[in-house]
């Protein structure tokens, strides 16, 4: 059994306060509140502060404190495209050595998110967890460890992001139903068509954003000319087992 160390609990503790919106962006985070709350020393505080401000959740001012990073459009943008693109480069990797045992946690993880969904009323925060576990075993599985690294650095920056287009309840079921289809794809050895769902799940999360700002601001953001364009994309549930050999990549 691994023990979590002080370090690793504070830093678990104010990740999901960022994610959840209770730490807002722009906001101070102070060392003695943040001990008081987890009721520790202020040490292990420092030493979480410096993992966050390396996955880029936190940067610190000097002589003024640290603060939860502000993301603007365009850093949305990258970090979700680029997410997408690693994504499905380690489902690449992922398919040709996967093994049957490793594809059975896999679709242990997704019975747990389709728990989650079915909860009353979903528990959000719980399917983040497994969400986030299901890619990070796709990530162990394929091998490299930059991109584990990489991607779950960026994957912890738009975390925030994620918990609140997961409030969408259609958004919610299709972010399952990808996953499903995913797991269905890798058993079978379909490499081309596992990439392709790995980043278009990727990339219809950020659509969602983007309605989703849309509706809150009444104003469009103002990003690059490239956008994903989820209308003319084939929903997971409309997806049959396809030949690998008819299947192909959207060109990005």
């Amino acid at each position: 059994m691994i023990v979590e160390s002080l370090a690793d609990g504070a830093r678990r503790h104010i990740q999901e306060w960022i994610a959840t919106g209770e730490l807002k962006p722009g906001q101070q985070i102070k060392e003695e509140e943040i001990a008081n709350r987890l009721n520790i020393s202020r040490p292990p505080i420092r030493e979480a502060f410096k993992t966050l401000e390396a996955q880029g959740l936190v940067v610190r001012k000097p002589r003024r404190g640290v603060f939860v990073t502000e993301m603007e459009e365009k850093d949305i943008w990258e970090v979700y495209t680029l997410k997408a693109t690693l994504y499905e480069m380690a489902a690449a990797l992922l398919v040709e050595n996967i093994t049957t045992q490793q594809i059975h946690e896999l679709e242990t993880f997704c019975k747990e998110m389709e728990s989650c969904v079915n909860n009353t009323p979903p528990d959000i925060l719980a399917y983040q967890k497994f969400h986030q576990a299901f890619h990070l075993r796709t990530l162990e599985i394929a091998g490299n460890e930059r991109l584990k690294q990489i991607a779950t650095n960026l994957h912890q920056q738009i975390r925030r992001f994620s918990y609140r287009t997961l409030q969408d309840k259609d958004h919610l079921h299709s972010s399952l139903g990808y996953h499903k289809k995913i797991v269905e794809a890798i058993a079978q050895r379909q490499k081309t068509t596992a990439c392709r769902l790995m980043k278009k799940h990727v990339l219809d999360a950020l659509a969602v954003l983007l309605d989703c700002h849309i509706a809150a601001q009444g104003e469009t953001w103002e990003i690059p000319a490239w956008e994903p364009q989820r209308q003319d994309e084939v929903m997971p549930e409309e997806i049959a087992p396809i030949d690998d050999r008819s299947a192909g990549f959207e060109k990005n």
